[in-house]
């Protein structure tokens, strides 16, 4: 394992969960703009990834996968708006492709007993990062269209509101596993002097409750519509997101924790 799996699977989730919020996006509501800028971009930043990181690790099957992901999320972002089936295909194909790249290369990286519980956490961070980074880009463009519904950042907002929850769940679930049946003393040196105890600390309290705490605020102020103040507050969830999955992709690719 090397740092550099770290690095490609944080920018492919990030990249892959943003193209994935697309879909709970209505495109005759934002305008074709918002699709273009934030696609291409994404498709140019796991293209940049690989070259940079992923290929230096990832299989040919697994590259394949990626690569493939990369085409059909141009392919959306300029035909997105077109009258025909073209933008739902590339969609839908896209999706496909990020679900076959993370299962490949958990599969190939990890041995069979990790197989489903690393599945699903890379599932789980994909997602998280992509809705939040949404959320926050979204928040913003209402800056760009001040009349936009706010009906667009509710459905992106409850997502991540659930999505918050699961991770939060599914990762307490495995800390728990973690320091079950251990002795309380055990459990403070593991937790504050071993070398991945203080990084499952971290996690836990930045990655999970951060976010899980900071929820019902940025649910209320989009109910009130309220996008300035939603906008600050998703700064800050992105930011304990983003550290907090950092975090757990390094304990996954150096301790096998799906975390």
């Amino acid at each position: 394992m090397s740092i550099k799996q770290v690095i490609f699977d944080f920018l492919f989730y990030l990249c892959g969960g943003t193209f994935i919020s697309f879909g709970v996006l209505r495109q005759i509501q934002l305008g074709r703009s918002y699709f273009v800028y934030h696609g291409v971009g994404a498709a140019l930043i796991t293209v940049l990834a690989y070259f940079f990181a992923g290929r230096s690790f990832l299989d040919a099957d697994t590259s394949y996968w990626i690569l493939a992901t990369s085409v059909f999320m141009t392919l959306f972002s300029v035909t997105v708006g077109s009258r025909n089936r073209t933008p739902l295909a590339s969609y839908f194909l896209g999706v496909l492709s990020i679900l076959g790249a993370i299962v490949l290369e958990v599969t190939t990286l990890h041995p069979y007993p990790l197989h489903i519980p690393m599945i699903l956490n890379a599932g789980l961070s994909t997602l998280l990062l992509g809705f939040s980074m949404n959320a926050m880009l979204l928040g913003h463009w209402y800056l760009v269209q001040p009349k936009l519904s706010i009906k667009e950042l509710k459905r992106v907002c409850l997502v991540l509101v659930l999505l918050i929850v699961l991770r939060f769940l599914f990762g307490t679930y495995t800390l728990v596993g973690l320091l079950y049946g251990k002795p309380e003393m055990e459990i403070y040196k593991y937790l504050f002097s071993a070398t991945p105890g203080i990084f499952v600390l971290m996690r836990w309290f930045w990655g999970l409750l951060g976010p899980l705490a900071l929820a019902y605020p940025i649910w209320s102020t989009v109910k009130i519509r309220s996008t300035q103040s939603a906008t600050g507050l998703l700064y800050v969830i992105v930011l304990f997101i983003v550290t907090g999955e950092i975090l757990s992709l390094y304990l996954a690719a150096f301790y096998g924790m799906n975390l």
